[in-house]
């Protein structure tokens, strides 16, 4: 019965799963996302900002499994339910993390990057709260944005966040990732490692973003040498269209 339930919830999980959006913001976009049990603590979404304006949040909640899925279940819930104050994203991250706060739960909580994308001005702003680094891919030069804040649900009266505006161009690639990228270990206790991966980006971010995501996940699962994923892994990619 216990496996029947978690496979039930596992598809539930996975038609939450927000499609990639219809309207064209201008952008060329690309998900992933492997659970690493029946259950996983990664989230992502999109919701509509304004008629040319897109927000994107890439998030991992503390822990694995069930309880997890459900942390993150119930922070997108208050994410979505916010959408409509069209906050800044270190104004998003703010109030959730007040709101977090106050449902304080031993042992829980939850990094997230959130950020809005506006199509005519090509605009870019971002915030973070202890969620792994984006990189900003130009050219063939990636760059990590170095934006730091506390994660959301801890109790920390945290008010403020570090918040980066970027004015982007054609052809630029701009990758969230979770922490289950970056620290996939192999049987010898090797980490694929943050400078493995923004090599790769170097050397392929010409392909499309969904050729980009498969070629990604395929490096990883090939340095794993075939041990199981210890963490999930998700991946939002975005290319500005020419």
């Amino acid at each position: 019965r216990m496996e029947r339930e978690l496979q039930a919830a596992r598809k539930i999980q996975s038609a939450l799963l927000p499609d990639i959006p219809s309207e064209d913001y201008g952008l060329e976009i690309a998900t992933r996302y492997v659970s690493a049990r029946e259950l996983g603590g990664d989230v992502y979404d999109f919701r509509r900002y304004g008629p040319q304006e897109l927000a994107i949040a890439v998030g991992d909640v503390s822990g694995k499994g069930t309880a997890a899925a459900l942390y993150g279940s119930a922070a997108i819930g208050i994410l979505r339910s916010l959408i409509p104050a069209k906050l800044s994203p270190a104004g998003m991250l703010g109030k959730m993390n007040r709101l977090l706060g106050e449902r304080l739960i031993e042992g829980r909580f939850m990094t997230l990057c959130f950020a809005t994308w506006h199509r005519g001005r090509r605009r870019l702003r971002v915030a973070n709260a202890g969620q792994s680094q984006p990189l900003l891919v130009r050219d063939g030069h990636a760059r990590r944005l170095h934006l730091v804040g506390c994660p959301l649900g801890l109790g920390f009266d945290a008010e403020s966040y570090e918040e980066e505006s970027l004015e982007l161009a054609p052809g630029d690639l701009v990758v969230f990732y979770s922490d289950g990228i970056v620290e996939t270990m192999r049987a010898d206790g090797q980490e694929y490692g943050a400078l493995r991966f923004e090599h790769l980006l170097r050397e392929t971010w010409r392909l499309p973003v969904e050729e980009l995501a498969d070629r990604i996940l395929k490096e990883v699962d090939n340095f794993a040498s075939g041990e199981p994923p210890g963490d999930d892994r998700t991946l939002v990619i975005l290319r500005v269209k020419e």
